[in-house]
């Protein structure tokens, strides 16, 4: 059966959207982090900088493995609970909290 050209460029369409959407979203993060850096701790240019570029390198691993199939997605989410409740401490708050 031959494909729809409507349906193709109906796709290509929403996957450009959605790309946009990704880079909009990971631009906002990026830059109310380094608002509440500035704001909580006094971070200047300098670590502004380092905190940004950084801040996009870890986004962009998390983001490749999500976007994986479905056994990746849960291995990532194990991992980044794992790494965030090595970091929070007893400030930690577990997945099913934090997405709900």
């Amino acid at each position: 059966m031959k494909r729809s050209g409507f349906l193709a460029r109906q796709k290509a369409r929403q996957d450009a959207e959605a790309l946009v959407n990704h880079r909009f979203t990971r631009q906002l993060m990026v830059d109310l982090s380094m608002i509440a850096l500035n704001d909580a701790f006094g971070f200047g240019p300098e670590r502004l900088h380092k905190f940004a570029d950084k801040l996009v390198e870890v986004f962009a691993v998390y983001a490749e493995r999500w976007n994986a199939d479905d056994r990746d997605t849960e291995y990532t989410r194990a991992k980044l609970d794992g790494k965030l409740k090595q970091i929070c401490g007893p400030y930690f708050v577990p997945w099913e909290e934090r997405y709900s």
